[in-house]
């Protein structure tokens, strides 16, 4: 990773640490922008940032946002909350839509003649040979982030031990986070949002959450004229990564609070379905 998006995701999770979220972040010392005494091979190196991360089911895990060759290209490490050496060392970052994105491939190298199998395990857990993980650009993001980390993680700590109990199965592919940031980019389109707002007024005089009916401008007057979110409604399955054109007729208008709840869950609730659990 370049230095600037080392140190910007180092600033996010510092940002999601402050917050009640559902993984704990305790932010580890440094000296003079370097690790002392946490591992060999990442001590006394530049480093933007080193977090034991806990998960709602009380599993740990360390990311360290380290310069591991001394090269300015950080590297974003994992390890076991024992810090007994790395789960993953990721810092190969390639171009998505505009943006980063870490890629990793899982490549066991014992020698038992069992690596065929740690990596038909690994494929069948993280559902995808290769691991591409999107790095946040804003708050609300990490979460996600952080969740693909530790599927990484305890995907890779079973696979190399061909653990009979299974990680749990995980509700997306990885390449459906990239696709969820090209979704997220077709909503902020003012254009598209404008059009759809004009349409709406055109034809019911007033903007109403296509979910749960909310009006703003009848709960908040004057500062909630014209206000409403647009949400894309096409299936995630559908969109392709190298984009595509965006319709009028795909995108729903939505009050904040329906919006987030479309996007709480993998597979993404559609408008309907959260009007059926709203009655």
């Amino acid at each position: 990773m370049h230095a600037n998006i080392a140190k910007s995701l180092s600033t996010l999770i510092r940002v999601y640490r402050n917050g009640s979220r559902a993984y704990t972040v305790k932010q580890r010392r440094l000296k003079s922008g370097q690790l002392v005494d946490f591992h060999q091979w990442a001590d006394n190196r530049p480093c933007e940032g080193a977090f034991l991360l806990g998960s709602p089911n009380n599993f740990f895990l360390w990311l360290v946002i380290v310069d591991w060759k001394r090269t300015s290209n950080y590297y974003l490490a994992l390890f076991p909350e024992s810090r007994s050496g790395p789960l993953a060392e990721i810092h190969h970052c390639v171009d998505t839509d505009g943006e980063p994105t870490l890629h990793w491939k899982y490549n066991p190298t014992k020698q038992d003649g069992n690596n065929h199998e740690r990596r038909a395990y690994f494929e069948e857990a993280f559902k995808s040979k290769d691991v591409f993980i999107s790095v946040p650009t804003e708050p609300d993001m990490v979460e996600d982030f952080l969740e693909e980390l530790f599927s990484l993680a305890e995907s890779r700590q079973k696979a190399d031990t061909l653990d009979p109990r299974r990680p749990p199965t995980r509700e997306g592919f990885p390449e459906g986070k990239l696709k969820e940031r090209l979704h997220r980019s077709r909503e902020r389109n003012p254009e598209i949002i404008r059009r759809a707002k004009q349409i709406a007024l055109t034809r019911d005089g007033v903007l109403r959450c296509a979910c749960c009916g909310f009006d703003f401008e009848k709960v908040y007057g004057k500062p909630g004229k014209d206000f409403i979110e647009g949400h894309h409604t096409k299936p995630l399955s559908s969109l392709h990564i190298d984009g595509e054109l965006t319709r009028v007729d795909d995108i729903a208008l939505v009050c904040s609070n329906c919006h987030r709840m479309l996007h709480r869950r993998r597979p993404w609730l559609g408008p309907k379905q959260l009007t059926q659990l709203l009655q």
